[in-house]
């Protein structure tokens, strides 16, 4: 079989979700798919200007120089039909990770990944631009496309619901970590980053209205004093959209000599650091497609204090402390037993780890080829 995957993700210079995400399934289906199957990747790359994505070795690269993406992407958006395989080679799937079901003419069938239904239930976290992009691209990518693969059976149950396509038609993947993860760290975050207190709270994602970050900040300034002289809180990510109360409640917060930190964009080889050396991961999001973030969190084997919504409880399982989304008291209350608890990280870690082993891309992977079958017969 052979399939092409569209990477455009992969050519940021900052990484986002859906980038990693696009990374490991491709790197996955080349390392766990039978031996006779042929794996490329397919990217933008005007007049060579960005980085080639670093992918496995027997993934097969093929980029398009002569038109920028973005180019590409507005047309595709509007839905005039440019095959963007015109010139590749023929292929039995071709995958796009990225809500977006190009026009292809060289595949025998197509799969879309629609993450997350954020931009229906809460359009007014979504920045303006993505989400014109969204409305117009997402109903018509569920609509054409042979099979569609989402990351929760959360969002599997939305797409459905809203989309009106058969359940056959939807593969879910939870996203397991990467194994970088599970490796001891070389480097003292601390000390690096420059962190007012050795130890600390830490939380991971760009900067935009759906993770709530106020609740988080207002949960963590209500802990007590000894607390919050002892512990930094940690907002790592970059900038996304709509910041500005999320913004205000980090100036309000450093004003008052509050330890709340914001190191901005981390390089992905001193994330799981992060991770490892915290006392704690909290995510206080009000939507998402799946919480990979607690994932990795459990994986480094640090203790979750996250958001109770369903989405977040696949992701966590009984292995995290659950507190009411936009409830900062609750959030408060949930993050002071773990630390004030010394052996919190001992105690949790055989469901961590027995939640972490649930999902794995060898079992995606296997899901995914069966579909693919299927949908080739």
């Amino acid at each position: 079989m052979k399939i092409r995957i569209e990477t455009a993700a992969l050519t940021a210079p900052n990484i986002s979700g859906v980038g990693h995400y696009t990374r490991m399934l491709t790197n996955s289906l080349a390392t766990y798919s039978p031996s006779n199957t042929e794996i490329s990747a397919f990217y933008f790359n005007f007049l060579s200007k960005h980085k080639d994505p670093e992918l496995n070795k027997a993934v097969k690269h093929e980029k398009h120089i002569f038109m920028p993406q973005r180019l590409f992407t507005k047309l595709q958006s509007y839905n005039i039909p440019l095959p963007y395989d015109l010139f590749s080679p023929r292929v039995d799937v071709s995958i796009f990770p990225n809500f977006d079901l190009w026009t292809t003419v060289k595949s025998s069938i197509s799969a879309v990944v629609i993450h997350d239904l954020g931009y229906l239930y809460f359009p007014e976290t979504i920045e303006q631009r993505n989400l014109a992009h969204l409305r117009r691209c997402v109903p018509r990518s569920a609509k054409k496309a042979d099979i569609i693969i989402t990351v929760s059976e959360s969002i599997k149950s939305e797409i459905i619901a809203e989309y009106k396509v058969p359940a056959s038609k939807i593969v879910v993947t939870p996203i397991p970590a990467d194994p970088i993860y599970r490796q001891p760290s070389t480097i003292d975050v601390a000390t690096k980053y420059n962190l007012p207190t050795k130890r600390y709270i830490f939380s991971i994602g760009n900067l935009e209205p759906r993770k709530d970050l106020p609740t988080m900040i207002s949960a963590f300034r209500s802990l007590p004093k000894e607390i919050r002289e002892k512990y930094s809180l940690v907002l790592a990510g970059g900038k996304g959209w709509k910041t500005e109360s999320t913004e205000r409640a980090i100036k309000e917060a450093q004003a008052a000599g509050e330890n709340v930190i914001r190191p901005g964009y981390i390089p992905q080889e001193d994330v799981p650091a992060f991770y490892q050396q915290a006392d704690l991961f909290c995510m206080s999001s009000i939507y998402e497609g799946f919480g990979m973030p607690i994932v990795e969190a459990l994986t480094s084997g640090t203790p979750v204090v996250a958001s109770d919504i369903p989405v977040l409880r696949e992701a966590g399982g009984d292995a995290i402390l659950y507190a009411q989304p936009k409830n900062p008291e609750d959030f408060a209350e949930k993050i002071l037993s773990i630390l004030s608890n010394p052996n919190s990280r001992k105690e949790m870690s055989e469901r961590m780890q027995a939640q972490v082993q649930r999902i794995s891309w060898k079992k995606n992977v296997d899901t995914l080829m069966k579909s693919f079958e299927e949908a080739l017969k």
